[in-house]
Protein backbone atom coordinates (compact mmCIF):
# COMPACT_ATOMS: atom_id res chain seq x y z
CA UNK A 1 0.00 0.00 0.00
CA UNK A 2 2.87 2.39 0.82
CA UNK A 3 4.32 1.82 -2.66
CA UNK A 4 1.01 2.97 -4.16
CA UNK A 5 1.10 6.18 -2.12
CA UNK A 6 4.63 6.91 -3.30
CA UNK A 7 3.57 6.31 -6.91
CA UNK A 8 0.69 8.81 -6.58
CA UNK A 9 2.95 11.43 -4.97
CA UNK A 10 5.63 10.92 -7.63
CA UNK A 11 3.05 11.11 -10.44
CA UNK A 12 1.63 14.37 -9.06
CA UNK A 13 5.11 15.87 -8.48
CA UNK A 14 6.33 15.00 -12.00
CA UNK A 15 3.21 16.56 -13.47
CA UNK A 16 3.83 19.79 -11.57
CA UNK A 17 7.48 19.85 -12.67
CA UNK A 18 6.47 19.33 -16.31
CA UNK A 19 3.94 22.17 -16.14
CA UNK A 20 6.53 24.41 -14.50
CA UNK A 21 9.02 23.60 -17.29
CA UNK A 22 6.44 24.54 -19.92
CA UNK A 23 5.85 27.87 -18.21
CA UNK A 24 9.57 28.64 -18.11
CA UNK A 25 9.94 27.76 -21.80
CA UNK A 26 6.95 29.94 -22.67
CA UNK A 27 4.77 27.11 -24.03
CA UNK A 28 2.01 27.63 -21.47
CA UNK A 29 0.40 30.48 -19.61
CA UNK A 30 2.58 32.65 -17.41
CA UNK A 31 3.41 31.57 -13.87
CA UNK A 32 1.40 34.50 -12.51
CA UNK A 33 -1.71 32.86 -14.03
CA UNK A 34 -1.12 29.54 -12.23
CA UNK A 35 -2.64 29.53 -8.78
CA UNK A 36 -2.06 27.26 -5.79
CA UNK A 37 -4.76 26.68 -3.18
CA UNK A 38 -5.93 24.62 -0.26
CA UNK A 39 -9.21 22.73 -0.37
CA UNK A 40 -11.51 21.21 2.21
CA UNK A 41 -15.07 20.04 2.43
CA UNK A 42 -17.68 17.43 3.24
CA UNK A 43 -18.38 14.05 1.63
CA UNK A 44 -21.59 12.08 1.47
CA UNK A 45 -20.28 8.64 0.53
CA UNK A 46 -21.67 5.21 -0.19
CA UNK A 47 -20.75 2.15 -2.24
CA UNK A 48 -22.61 1.51 -5.50
CA UNK A 49 -24.63 -1.66 -5.91
CA UNK A 50 -26.03 -4.19 -3.49
CA UNK A 51 -24.93 -7.62 -2.27
CA UNK A 52 -26.47 -10.68 -0.69
CA UNK A 53 -25.06 -9.47 2.67
CA UNK A 54 -27.17 -6.31 2.69
CA UNK A 55 -27.48 -2.86 1.17
CA UNK A 56 -25.30 0.19 1.42
CA UNK A 57 -26.33 3.45 3.03
CA UNK A 58 -24.77 6.91 3.00
CA UNK A 59 -22.21 8.11 5.50
CA UNK A 60 -20.69 11.56 6.05
CA UNK A 61 -16.99 12.16 5.65
CA UNK A 62 -14.46 14.89 4.91
CA UNK A 63 -11.75 15.71 2.39
CA UNK A 64 -8.73 18.00 2.64
CA UNK A 65 -5.83 18.77 0.32
CA UNK A 66 -4.23 21.06 -2.24
CA UNK A 67 -5.10 22.21 -5.77
CA UNK A 68 -3.28 23.84 -8.66
CA UNK A 69 -5.22 25.92 -11.19
CA UNK A 70 -3.63 26.13 -14.66
CA UNK A 71 -5.45 28.32 -17.21
CA UNK A 72 -5.06 27.42 -20.88
CA UNK A 73 -7.43 30.15 -22.08
CA UNK A 74 -10.07 32.50 -20.69
CA UNK A 75 -12.57 29.64 -20.61
CA UNK A 76 -10.57 26.40 -20.10
CA UNK A 77 -8.66 25.61 -16.90
CA UNK A 78 -6.95 22.39 -15.79
CA UNK A 79 -7.06 21.75 -12.04
CA UNK A 80 -5.01 18.84 -10.62
CA UNK A 81 -5.63 18.10 -6.94
CA UNK A 82 -4.27 15.87 -4.16
CA UNK A 83 -6.84 15.12 -1.46
CA UNK A 84 -7.12 12.90 1.60
CA UNK A 85 -10.74 11.69 1.65
CA UNK A 86 -12.84 9.69 4.13
CA UNK A 87 -15.28 7.51 2.17
CA UNK A 88 -17.04 4.17 2.61
CA UNK A 89 -20.59 3.40 3.62
CA UNK A 90 -22.86 3.53 6.64
CA UNK A 91 -24.81 0.65 8.14
CA UNK A 92 -23.27 -2.14 6.04
CA UNK A 93 -23.74 -5.70 7.38
CA UNK A 94 -23.03 -4.90 11.05
CA UNK A 95 -24.94 -1.59 11.09
CA UNK A 96 -21.71 0.34 11.63
CA UNK A 97 -19.77 2.61 9.32
CA UNK A 98 -17.27 1.11 6.90
CA UNK A 99 -14.47 3.71 6.75
CA UNK A 100 -12.16 3.89 3.74
CA UNK A 101 -9.41 6.55 3.77
CA UNK A 102 -8.03 7.45 0.32
CA UNK A 103 -5.50 9.79 -1.22
CA UNK A 104 -7.33 10.91 -4.37
CA UNK A 105 -5.64 12.70 -7.28
CA UNK A 106 -8.29 14.13 -9.62
CA UNK A 107 -7.31 16.07 -12.74
CA UNK A 108 -10.29 18.25 -13.60
CA UNK A 109 -10.92 20.20 -16.78
CA UNK A 110 -12.97 23.30 -15.96
CA UNK A 111 -14.98 25.23 -18.53
CA UNK A 112 -16.12 28.74 -17.60
CA UNK A 113 -19.77 28.96 -18.61
CA UNK A 114 -19.98 32.50 -17.27
CA UNK A 115 -17.35 34.68 -15.66
CA UNK A 116 -17.80 33.17 -12.16
CA UNK A 117 -19.52 29.84 -12.90
CA UNK A 118 -17.81 26.77 -14.35
CA UNK A 119 -18.56 23.13 -15.05
CA UNK A 120 -15.86 20.51 -14.56
CA UNK A 121 -15.10 16.89 -15.32
CA UNK A 122 -12.11 14.58 -15.27
CA UNK A 123 -10.58 11.32 -14.09
CA UNK A 124 -9.26 10.58 -10.64
CA UNK A 125 -6.87 8.01 -9.20
CA UNK A 126 -7.21 6.94 -5.57
CA UNK A 127 -4.88 4.99 -3.27
CA UNK A 128 -6.29 3.41 -0.12
CA UNK A 129 -4.49 4.63 3.02
CA UNK A 130 -6.49 2.76 5.66
CA UNK A 131 -9.76 0.98 6.41
CA UNK A 132 -11.67 -0.77 9.19
CA UNK A 133 -12.81 -3.97 7.43
CA UNK A 134 -11.16 -6.17 10.09
CA UNK A 135 -13.31 -4.52 12.77
CA UNK A 136 -16.40 -4.69 10.57
CA UNK A 137 -16.20 -8.27 9.33
CA UNK A 138 -14.25 -10.10 12.05
CA UNK A 139 -16.91 -12.79 12.41
CA UNK A 140 -17.70 -13.07 8.71
CA UNK A 141 -15.97 -14.09 5.51
CA UNK A 142 -12.56 -12.48 5.18
CA UNK A 143 -13.11 -9.31 3.14
CA UNK A 144 -10.23 -7.72 1.29
CA UNK A 145 -10.06 -4.20 -0.08
CA UNK A 146 -8.62 -3.00 -3.37
CA UNK A 147 -5.78 -0.56 -2.77
CA UNK A 148 -6.42 1.36 -6.01
CA UNK A 149 -9.54 3.22 -7.08
CA UNK A 150 -10.07 4.86 -10.47
CA UNK A 151 -13.09 6.76 -11.71
CA UNK A 152 -14.60 9.91 -13.14
CA UNK A 153 -15.68 13.08 -11.39
CA UNK A 154 -18.06 15.79 -12.59
CA UNK A 155 -19.51 18.91 -11.06
CA UNK A 156 -19.69 22.67 -11.02
CA UNK A 157 -17.97 25.55 -9.28
CA UNK A 158 -18.59 29.15 -8.35
CA UNK A 159 -15.84 31.75 -7.91
CA UNK A 160 -16.85 34.17 -5.14
CA UNK A 161 -13.79 36.41 -5.52
CA UNK A 162 -10.06 36.16 -6.33
CA UNK A 163 -9.41 33.88 -3.35
CA UNK A 164 -12.55 31.83 -2.67
CA UNK A 165 -13.99 29.16 -4.96
CA UNK A 166 -16.81 26.73 -4.10
CA UNK A 167 -17.42 23.34 -5.73
CA UNK A 168 -20.12 20.69 -5.90
CA UNK A 169 -18.90 17.37 -7.32
CA UNK A 170 -19.86 13.70 -7.79
CA UNK A 171 -17.18 10.99 -7.95
CA UNK A 172 -18.02 7.60 -9.46
CA UNK A 173 -15.46 4.81 -9.08
CA UNK A 174 -14.99 1.98 -11.61
CA UNK A 175 -13.20 -0.49 -9.29
CA UNK A 176 -14.83 -2.39 -6.42
CA UNK A 177 -13.66 -1.07 -3.05
CA UNK A 178 -14.19 -4.55 -1.55
CA UNK A 179 -12.72 -7.35 -3.66
CA UNK A 180 -15.28 -9.75 -5.17
CA UNK A 181 -18.19 -7.62 -3.88
CA UNK A 182 -20.22 -5.08 -5.89
CA UNK A 183 -18.89 -2.03 -4.04
CA UNK A 184 -17.83 0.90 -6.22
CA UNK A 185 -17.18 4.26 -4.54
CA UNK A 186 -19.90 6.90 -4.95
CA UNK A 187 -19.16 10.26 -3.33
CA UNK A 188 -20.94 13.64 -3.36
CA UNK A 189 -18.62 16.47 -2.32
CA UNK A 190 -19.19 20.06 -1.28
CA UNK A 191 -15.88 21.97 -1.13
CA UNK A 192 -14.34 25.34 -0.49
CA UNK A 193 -11.02 26.30 -2.10
CA UNK A 194 -8.85 29.16 -0.89
CA UNK A 195 -6.32 30.32 -3.49
CA UNK A 196 -3.13 31.85 -2.10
Amino acid sequence: MKKGIYVVIAFFSLGLLQMNAQVIQGTSSSSSDMRFGVKGGLNLATLGGSTNLGTYSSKPGVHLGVVLEIPFSDTIIIQPEALVSLQGTGGYVTNENLNLWYVNVPVMAKYNVWEDLSIEAGPYLGVLLGENTEDQFSGLTNFETNTIDFGLAAGAGYRLDDNFYFQLRFNAGFINALKDVNSKNRVFQVSAVYFL
